[in-house]
């Protein structure tokens, strides 16, 4: 029986694909750019090459499993809804569509699931059973493990974190909400913050002044940093995990900002959070993916 397993992880910006062993070590590793100009066809051509050169490197490949951005039923490995992010995305049928190319056993799901499911194995939240992970990139997602599971729930729209509202009456989303959590703690609500602090200023230069002492960057980094305790509290008053994760493009400049975030969480909740940051960092979706093949396997 084979020992290595591939995991892809499917973004708006990039798709990425890994060969993982049974102790979920990366021991070969693929990427490109995602050709969302090119559409659905496009962009699962670009996955079935990047597969193709990892099936075919050498390693007895056991299963494929696969982590993409949108709403997936994983028992039929179909995206049920993504979106511009991924165009002409929702309603296709993956987890089909790479078993027929490969004749390997494919399990798909979402891409924030996968990527707890990675932490949950080697990363932050190994050896816990119940909790949440919120990923704050280049937009905001969310999964929700119980019972070292992944829930995908009834439309696949478990731990849709980032369309939660937080502010009724907000900044418009492409879901047709308004306000929603994804508008105000993502990587672009940080751009948006710090252009409208200082010119010139993007997100990565609003935390390293704000990291620097900056009276500039203060007030809209205590804005942020706000924003991000009440959804962290929300998430605490309704699951009660053991953790909640943090992961994400930005939650990997946790250095910049953690203690001071730490002291703002306790004055907006009262409740008793333990957040660790992620630890697997762009690899968390892979090694999740590999891991959901496991589980299928029975692995």
């Amino acid at each position: 029986m084979s020992r290595y397993y591939i995991g892809a992880d499917i973004g708006g910006t990039f798709i990425k694909a890994a060969v993982v062993d049974g102790q979920g070590e990366i021991v070969a590793r693929r990427s490109t750019a995602t050709p969302v100009n090119e559409g659905a066809a496009g962009i699962l051509a670009a996955l079935k090459k990047i597969i193709a050169e990892l099936v075919y490197c050498g390693y007895g490949i056991g299963g494929i499993g696969i982590g993409t951005a949108g709403r997936v039923d994983p028992a039929e490995g179909v995206v049920l809804y993504a979106t511009e992010n991924l165009p002409g995305w929702t309603g296709m049928r993956l987890g089909e569509a790479v078993e027929k190319e490969f004749a390997l056993p494919v399990s798909v799901g979402n891409d924030a699931n996968a990527a707890a499911l990675g932490e949950g194995w080697r990363g932050a939240a190994a050896g816990l059973e119940h909790y949440v992970m919120l990923t704050l990139g280049t937009g905001v997602g969310g999964a929700v493990i119980h019972n070292a599971e992944a829930i995908s729930g009834r439309q696949g729209g478990a731990g849709e974190i980032g369309h939660m509202v937080l502010y009724p009456g907000g900044i418009p989303c492409s879901c047709g909400q308004r306000g929603c959590a994804e508008h105000y703690l993502s990587g672009r609500a940080l751009s948006r913050l710090g252009a409208e602090a200082a010119e010139g200023w993007d997100g990565r230069r609003l935390l390293a002044e704000f990291a620097a002492g900056s009276a500039t960057a203060a007030a809209p980094m205590k804005r942020y940093m706000h924003d991000l305790s009440l959804a962290v509290h929300n998430i605490q008053s309704f699951m009660d995990p053991e953790a909640i994760i943090l992961g994400g493009g930005v939650a990997e400049s946790h250095a910049l900002w953690w203690d001071a975030w730490m002291s703002g969480l306790a004055a907006v909740s009262p409740l008793s959070i333990k957040v660790l940051p992620a630890e697997l960092g762009n690899d968390a979706g892979m090694i999740g993916a590999a891991r959901m093949i496991m589980n299928k396997e029975g692995k």
